[in-house]
């Protein structure tokens, strides 16, 4: 079976290479733009010209472009070629590495063969003026309860992936959102937990103002109990590869595809913030922002059954993602992420008790 190749067999072929000296508006001169392109586009189409030749797309062979939903973060193209269809994502303000290790993430989650991941065709490179990735395109279909529990099925596959040796983390930092997140491998999963996930936002938002200082430290002392109540089903199901932001906003359902049932749209993830932690981290997030249907759960569980006690996890599990919205959104998920922390005190206490 031959493989598939990474965005590192694709670097040379963008033109970003270290013997390129020359200053990246040269990269695109005397070039038109095709036509068809949509004259919305709020984007130089030189950047267009750039991600189709580091595909290998001729681009004189693109017929037209339509601007869709690019996240809450960046901007996305769909681009119709004579070939295949392909979707730009660029950000004019964000760094290079923004989108190599979304690409990065992509390929590791690929990898596992759990679930559908889009294909990652290309990404910029320094000598780019701007950032951007361009990923296999995904014609949606609307899901059916049997999308919803195969990607209960796969995701617990996806879960039985791993990484690491054993240990948390990731290789290297990454993204959540537009955030930086932190990462290091750790054998201690609540250490991993508190240190790296609940405690630099925490403080981040004390020092902005947006917790106060009695907040800071419900905060603080739900970070401080992570271990305690965290690392007994993490040890005992081990470490998982994880997508990281797995919110129904980050599923797609594809249109079906030729020896699948009628009605049945595959599942696709996307946009992930990947490292390897407890499988309750991803669990836990599809919960938030308007939840999973319960086909999922069924399907996950007949794959591999939650933990007892998940419940009662779950607040720990949620407080990061809501810290994270707090930083970039605030309003409502200050308040939202301050009860997650008084809930994991809350469960912390019951157990001392019962122990």
């Amino acid at each position: 079976m031959s493989r598939t190749p990474t965005t590192a067999d694709r670097t040379v072929s963008s033109g970003c290479t270290e013997s390129w000296n020359a200053p990246a508006a040269a990269c695109w001169t005397n070039w038109r733009a095709p036509a068809g392109i949509d004259d919305r586009t709020e984007m130089d189409p030189a950047v267009l010209r750039s991600a189709c030749r580091a595909a290998g797309i001729d681009p004189s062979e693109v017929l037209g472009t339509r601007l869709v939903g690019g996240g809450c973060v960046n901007e996305g193209l769909k681009v119709r070629t004579r070939g295949v269809d392909v979707f730009l994502k660029w950000n004019a303000t964000a760094g290079h590495r923004f989108f190599r290790v979304e690409a990065e993430g992509l390929e590791a989650l690929a990898a596992c063969g759990a679930v559908r991941i889009p294909a990652v065709l290309a990404h910029s490179q320094e000598c780019d003026s701007v950032a951007w990735i361009l990923l296999e395109w995904i014609e949606e279909s609307a899901p059916h309860e049997d999308s919803w529990h195969r990607l209960g099925r796969e995701l617990a596959a996806l879960h039985r992936c791993s990484e690491g040796d054993g240990r948390y983390g990731w290789h290297a930092d990454n993204v959540i959102g537009s955030l930086p997140q932190p990462n290091r491998w750790t054998e201690d999963w609540g250490d991993f937990w508190a240190e790296l996930r609940i405690r630099p936002l925490a403080r981040e938002l004390a020092g902005r103002g947006t917790l106060s200082a009695r907040q800071l430290d419900t905060v603080e002392r739900a970070a401080d109990r992570a271990g305690a109540l965290l690392n007994k089903a993490a040890e005992a199901d081990g470490p998982s590869l994880l997508h990281g932001d797995l919110w129904s906003g980050n599923v797609l359902f594809a249109r079906r595809r030729e020896g699948r049932r009628s009605g049945e749209a595959e599942p696709v993830l996307i946009d992930p913030a990947v490292y390897v932690g407890h499988r309750e981290v991803d669990l836990a997030m599809t919960r938030l922002f308007g939840g999973f249907p319960r086909a999922f759960y069924r399907g996950y569980d007949e794959a591999w059954p939650r933990r007892p006690g998940h419940e009662r996890r779950r607040p720990a599990y949620e407080l990061y993602p809501l810290l994270v919205h707090a930083r970039l959104f605030g309003g409502g998920y200050v308040g939202a992420a301050v009860r997650a922390a008084e809930a994991v005190g809350r469960t912390h206490a019951r157990a001392f008790r019962r122990g």
